[in-house]
């Protein structure tokens, strides 16, 4: 089988428009497969930052295919068989903030972000007592939300000020 990636296969462009916490399957063949249908029959034109949620994840495996991935759908659509195979190509990069922290802060200073997306269940928004605002990355999804909301207001109230 051909690797999958960017030379074997063509990859859409569009401006970062969403951040990602997650790159499960849910939210890959769920949430990107929408964005991806939303750009493809709309002028949504979005791409998708994906940022990997906890130490042990799987960007470095989707950057390894240029975030390119595959969605098998199948079941019935107006009555009649539906088997289709889509290759997503939203995510336009993955990073893991425990080894690209600067990158990731950096999200908060890009002026097309217009979303965060997360399917986040309660156990993974709860108090951390261990999570600390300096840490780099903090620890929880809350934390490194929090960090990442913080930057970009930061930022912005800066800019204000000198300008």
């Amino acid at each position: 089988m051909k690797a999958l990636n960017k030379q074997t296969a063509p990859k859409s462009v569009a401006p970062e428009r969403i951040i990602q916490f997650g790159e499960g399957n849910f939210l890959r063949a769920f949430v990107d497969w929408i964005i991806w249908n939303m750009n493809k029959k709309t002028n949504f034109n979005a791409s998708v930052v994906v940022v990997q949620p906890i130490e042990k994840g799987m960007v470095e495996w989707l950057n390894g295919q240029d975030c390119l991935y595959h969605v098998n759908l199948q079941g019935r659509q107006e009555g009649k068989p539906v088997d289709q195979l889509d290759r997503i190509d939203v995510i336009s990069r993955a990073l893991n903030p425990y080894s690209q922290n600067a990158a990731f802060m950096a999200l908060a200073e890009q002026p097309d972000i217009r979303f965060v997306i997360s399917n986040t269940t309660e156990a993974g928004i709860t108090f951390d007592p261990n999570c600390k605002f300096t840490d780099a990355p903090a620890s929880s999804y809350p934390g490194k939300l929090t960090q990442l909301l913080y930057q970009g207001v930061h930022r912005a109230v800066h800019r204000a000020l000198e300008g």
